[in-house]
C-alpha cells in the first residue's frame, strides 16, 4: 500500500502529519544488499552444518572495489583491471590471510536474485558452504554505462 493509500485508508480528515496504525511501508523495510547476502548467505551454511560467517571491512572494501572496477570499466573477471587475484584484493585491503574465495555474478538487480546465481554454480556454492571461511564482504555497483548494470562481488576468507 501506498502511503498516499495508507493515509485515505485513514479517513479525510486525518491530518498529513499523522501516521496512521498499520505496517511499515515497504521502503522502511528494505534492508542493504550487503546484510541480505549475509544473511541468505548465513542461512545457506546454517542449513549445511557451517557455523555463520561475519560482515567484515576488509573483505568488504575489496569487494566493493572489485565491482566498482568492473561495472565502471566495462568487464566481467576475478582478475581485477590492474591484474590484481582476490587474494590481492584483500591483503591489499588489510585482511592478514591468504584463505580467501570469491563469487562475482553480473546482471542481477537485488542480492536475493543474485544469491540464486551464486547458489545455482556448483563452485560458488561450494565458496558460501566451505565451512573453514568466517568473514564475508560484499559489493554492488551498478552503473547505466556498462554490460550487465548490475555488478556483485562476496569476498569469504578466514584470518
Amino acid at each position: 500500500m501506498s502511503l498516499v493509500e495508507r493515509i485515505l485508508s485513514c479517513g479525510a480528515a486525518v491530518p498529513l502529519l499523522l501516521l496512521c496504525a498499520g505496517p511499515p511501508l515497504q521502503a522502511a523495510q528494505r534492508t542493504p544488499p550487503e546484510q541480505r547476502i549475509l544473511a541468505l548467505t548465513n542461512a545457506e551454511r546454517a542449513r549445511a552444518g557451517c557455523p555463520a560467517v561475519r560482515l567484515n571491512g576488509d573483505l568488504t572494501r575489496a569487494a566493493a572495489g572489485h565491482s566498482a572496477d568492473m561495472a565502471h570499466r566495462d568487464f566481467f573477471d576475478h582478475t581485477g583491471s590492474d591484474g590484481r587475484d582476490p587474494v590481492d584484493r584483500t591483503r591489499s585491503e588489510g585482511f592478514p590471510s591468504g584463505y580467501v574465495g570469491e563469487n562475482i555474478a553480473a546482471g542481477g538487480e537485488t542480492a536475493d536474485e543474485t544469491f540464486r546465481q551464486w547458489m545455482d554454480a556448483a563452485s560458488h556454492r561450494d565458496n558460501i558452504l566451505d565451512c573453514a571461511f568466517t568473514d564475508l564482504g560484499v559489493g554492488h555497483a551498478a552503473t547505466e554505462h556498462s554490460r550487465y548494470h548490475h555488478y556483485w562481488t562476496q569476498a569469504l576468507g578466514r584470518p
